[in-house]
């Protein structure tokens, strides 16, 4: 505690007092469950883009990405950046069917395609395994640049930051989620742009970024980075990232939560515009950050901690503080989010499962208990994280991609698929695909296209098998 940076600190604790704020009053727009869950079906459009804005942006984005291109340089916009915006485009075809399916959650969709309500306890218990392993990247990235600019110790800033995400989480669910969501959303793109043109003019230019950035080491500007990713690698990432943006419960939850089609597609549309901007800045400063730490004489530990040295030991406090905002603002987004999908995950899909007569009151206790529950055993898996942000940030990928993405949105538009045969698909996806990923792969075949590719075998071997079975997708829920 003796290097603790007054400055620093004193403007993390005001940010933090602020949110909690509207954390509080959230809770005083929350009178129902569905209040807590979907912001009651009525976000309108703006609301609604900037919160999916700020939620789609986490510590992986700003730190891990930015770390990223420090240790490889651009080949992170070639691979997991496409990957993104590509299903943020793609997503924007299906939102209509979705939002008109008046769906709340994934795993409804996933009951609503199979026909089986087993199939909403089976999607959530995987969806909760993703939305823990978030938990942790967040919170990790948070108390990593936290005690990195004011010099409080890690551990202490790792309870300190979870311990206010749960509270106001708990507080006023979505409601609170989505309005920190905006004022994160809005700080979050403005900061990363102010400093992204502050490095440049400090660098020289943008082209003096790159030149400096290929004398390092040219395989940083080279898309496939000097061999480091194959073909076939930067296929499965891209495809990878690309089944997230259709298979995460908080996407789904927003979609929900919009008033109508139009909105759905409205905020979808403006948000895929606003992040490619966002990213194509980010990678830049990732640049202008590698070559702002080698020209200094700088080195770091890990890669992850890149860019929370640019902020103590090269930019000034000024600008310093511009930049705190913008990756607190892109952490705590993404972090009540997924803390809000956990309770919502647990009450809907699978407390509601075995208690189908619960009332509301009771699932709404029970989404606010989830989601201490969840915040607080991620909170202490922190403390000792089990890999990098970016290691874990690839494995949730790869999981949601294989348990998901073939069996849900085949069945989608494929109706008369044995729903059976679509769960064993999912479960099947998601076994290939975290064990292999676990592996580094078989074979030399990335772990994405293993896990898809047991999915659609058994999507179709099962098809043929129990194409008598009732019932079919696309067939009223009914176990």
């Amino acid at each position: 505690m003796t290097n603790v940076n007054p400055f620093y600190l004193g403007t993390f604790v005001i940010y933090l007092l602020i949110v909690l704020g509207i954390g509080v009053w959230g809770y005083t727009k929350t009178s129902d469950v569905m209040d807590f869950w979907a912001f009651g079906q009525d976000m309108g459009p703006w609301l609604a883009t900037w919160s999916f804005v700020a939620n789609f942006v986490s510590a992986v984005s700003v730190i891990g990405f930015i770390g990223a291109v420090y240790g490889e340089g651009y080949s992170l916009m070639t691979h997991t950046i496409f990957g993104l915006m590509l299903g943020i485009g793609a997503l924007y075809f299906v939102v209509g069917r979705i939002r008109n399916l008046n769906l709340l959650t994934f795993p409804d969709i996933i009951a609503n395609v199979t026909g089986f309500e087993v199939a909403r306890p089976i999607a959530g218990t995987i969806l909760l395994g993703n939305a823990w392993l978030y938990l942790i990247m967040q919170l990790v990235g948070a108390s990593l640049l936290v005690t990195t600019i004011t010099g409080v110790p890690y551990e202490y800033m790792v309870w300190v930051i979870g311990i206010v995400f749960i509270v106001y989480t708990v507080l006023g669910g979505l409601v609170s989620v989505a309005w920190t969501d905006l004022l994160q959303g809005v700080l979050m793109v403005g900061a990363v742009l102010l400093a992204l043109v502050y490095m440049i003019f400090d660098i020289g230019s943008f082209t003096a970024v790159n030149q400096q950035l290929a004398s390092f080491d040219p395989t940083y500007v080279d898309p496939t980075a000097g061999g480091t990713y194959t073909i076939i690698g930067i296929v499965a990432t891209i495809v990878a990232f690309f089944g997230t943006i259709f298979t995460e419960q908080n996407y789904i939850v927003r979609i929900a939560a919009t008033r109508d089609v139009r909105t759905a597609k409205l905020h979808l549309a403006a948000s895929g515009v606003i992040l490619a901007i966002f990213y194509s800045a980010l990678v830049i400063l990732g640049g202008a950050t590698t070559v702002a730490l080698n020209q200094s004489g700088l080195t770091v530990q890990t890669q992850d901690a890149a860019f929370p040295m640019l902020i103590t030991d090269y930019v000034p406090s000024s600008v310093g503080v511009i930049i705190i905002l913008a990756v607190m603002s892109a952490i705590l987004s993404t972090t009540d989010t997924r803390l809000h999908s956990t309770g919502i995950t647990t009450a809907r899909d699978i407390y509601s499962y075995f208690r189908p007569s619960s009332s509301d009151d009771a699932q709404l206790r029970i989404s606010r208990i989830a989601t201490i529950f969840f915040g607080i055993t991620a909170t202490a898996a922190s403390v000792n994280p089990p890999g990098t942000i970016i290691e874990l940030y690839n494995f949730r990928a790869v999981l949601l991609t294989c348990a998901f993405l073939i069996p849900v949105y085949v069945g989608l538009y494929w109706t008369g698929l044995s729903g059976l045969a679509l769960i064993a698909s999912i479960i099947v996806g998601a076994i290939l695909g975290v064990g292999t990923e676990f592996t580094g792969g078989l074979f030399g075949v990335p772990s994405t296209f293993i896990g898809l590719g047991g999915a659609v075998i058994v999507l179709l071997i099962g098809h043929v098998l129990l194409s008598d079975s009732e019932p079919m997708s696309g067939a009223p829920s009914d176990d």
